[in-house]
């Protein structure tokens, strides 16, 4: 997996995570941001027009007691906002507009106001149907306020009229208990008629308990679509997004990026460079970075990879070097050539042999030929067949290439004449390279057999920790071969300092 699978990542790793899968954040980023205008593009204007509510008591809530102003409460406003979608303000409000308005009612704040917000396709409709609505649940609460009033009156008249009954019924008689009676029926009878008069006085000052405080005005903008905002709010999702799947991403990758994730997978084998990645300008231009470009960090590192061969080398042992990786397109190819050119640059006698019988390219990158070359002692070719080829522009560098392409790659190299074709090689010059196939196939085993060392050419985010342990376990069978790691393709930022 990923380096996010580490328990020591940190921010320093996040960062090189986001920028190593940077492409999955501008992806989501243009994405959301193409598909936030493709919509507002295709949207319909609309404009939104408010007007404003206040929610007060009612005539009816006065206490008929205390005569005292009752209080709203939260559940009083969200009772109107629930009736102010309720199906007779509806109705009435598309019989006086002649369309059903779209209506949103929400509550501005900490207060008693409701908003009515009206959408529309004109601003002066939006207005409108906003006004008329709200006027329409106004009426609606006064109506409803007033029926409330009506029926409180006649509760109150039902038992004034009960009491004077009584009294006319007590009149008649003289004795001191009734007309004490009536006496007390009189009075709750003055008491009823006060809170009936304290009722109608309130009801006419304030008869409903919605009161319209503020007419909405035709917007000078629509409400939507809304470009910038909508942008806006689209670059942030797509970031978000961007940035989640970069990290899923990273985590599933089954690749390595860095040294330092390689050497968790090594087991004590030797990381002896680090190749920066060539850019795809330079790989057109030039086919031998350390000749074409040789001030170049990538010709640093391979002077590095043969600064770390010569140590390994301070007892004169390793001769023959055989170049392999996990599977195919890590670079292999392209190592064995610059490394040769660079040791020939030292002073070496260096040949380059191309082994590699299934997909021979280190000829082409050379500008050689391939043919004759290995094979052709095994084709019944005379001796002169095999001669090296040189290259003018770099002295000390010999190529042999493959020769014609065997049906039986394996057995051909695992001959007799193949060993002793390498051990002449090893007597003649200082360092032969040989180009292997990768270890997905058997010949780079058999080769091993000829070399003194080993190099595998692992690419940093294309080789996977399966390949690469599956090299390790094969490394294991070639009898304590020294062997070194070199991680091709690095990403990095190279700054041009002396």
């Amino acid at each position: 997996m990923g380096e996010l699978t580490s328990a020591e990542a940190n921010l320093r790793t996040y960062l090189q995570v986001l920028r190593r899968r940077s492409f999955w954040v501008i992806a989501l980023l243009i994405l959301a941001v193409a598909a936030s205008v493709g919509v507002s593009a295709v949207q319909t204007k609309k404009y939104s027009a408010s007007s404003l509510l206040l929610v007060q008591p009612a005539g009816a809530t006065f206490s008929l007691i205390s005569g005292i102003q009752q209080a709203i409460t939260p559940t009083d406003i969200l009772t109107d906002l629930q009736l102010l979608t309720s199906a007779p303000v509806k109705t009435e409000a598309a019989k006086q507009l002649g369309f059903k308005p779209s209506i949103v009612g929400s509550i501005v704040g900490q207060t008693n106001v409701i908003s009515v917000t009206a959408s529309a396709k004109t601003a002066s409709l939006a207005a409108r149907a906003a006004n008329t609505y709200a006027k329409d649940f106004v009426a609606q609460e006064q109506k409803r306020a007033i029926n409330a009033i009506i029926s409180g009156e006649k509760q109150y008249q039902s038992q004034i009229d009960a009491i004077d009954r009584q009294i006319q019924t007590l009149s008649a008689s003289t004795t001191a208990a009734a007309a004490a009676t009536i006496s007390a029926l009189t009075s709750q009878a003055a008491v009823l008629k006060g809170d009936e008069a304290q009722l109608e006085v309130a009801a006419a000052e304030s008869p409903g308990g919605v009161e319209l405080v503020s007419l909405a005005s035709p917007p000078k903008s629509p409400s939507s679509p809304r470009p910038l905002k909508d942008g806006a709010i689209a670059l942030a999702i797509g970031l978000l997004l961007g940035l989640v799947l970069a990290l899923l991403v990273d985590y599933f990758d089954d690749n390595f990026y860095t040294k330092e994730a390689l050497e968790k997978l090594t087991g004590g084998v030797a990381i002896l460079a680090l190749i920066p990645k060539i850019s795809s300008r330079k790989k057109r231009k030039a086919k031998l970075i350390v000749v074409e470009d040789p001030n170049s960090p990538v010709t640093e590192a391979y002077r590095s990879l043969r600064a770390a061969l010569l140590l390994a080398n301070r007892d004169a042992s390793l001769r023959s070097i055989l170049v392999t990786s996990p599977s195919g397109n890590e670079g292999k190819t392209s190592t064995v050539a610059n490394l040769g050119v660079i040791l020939a640059n030292s002073g070496k006698r260096v040949v380059v042999v191309d082994c590699d019988l299934r997909q021979p390219r280190l000829g082409s990158l050379l500008g050689l030929q391939e043919t004759p070359g290995f094979t052709s002692i095994f084709v019944g070719e005379n001796d002169s067949a095999v001669e090296v080829q040189t290259l003018a522009n770099i002295p000390g560098l010999a190529f042999i290439g493959t020769g014609p392409i065997p049906p039986n790659a394996a057995e051909l190299l695992g001959s007799s004449a193949a060993a002793e074709f390498f051990g002449a090689l090893s007597l003649e010059f200082d360092v032969v390279l040989i180009d292997s196939p990768s270890l997905l196939v058997s010949d780079a085993m058999v080769l091993s057999t000829y070399a003194d060392a080993l190099l595998l050419v692992a690419a940093a985010g294309e080789t996977n920790q399966r390949q690469m342990q599956w090299a390790l376990q094969l490394l294991d069978q070639t009898n304590g071969l020294p062997a070194g790691i070199v991680l091709n393709k690095v990403a990095r930022r190279w700054r041009k300092r002396y």
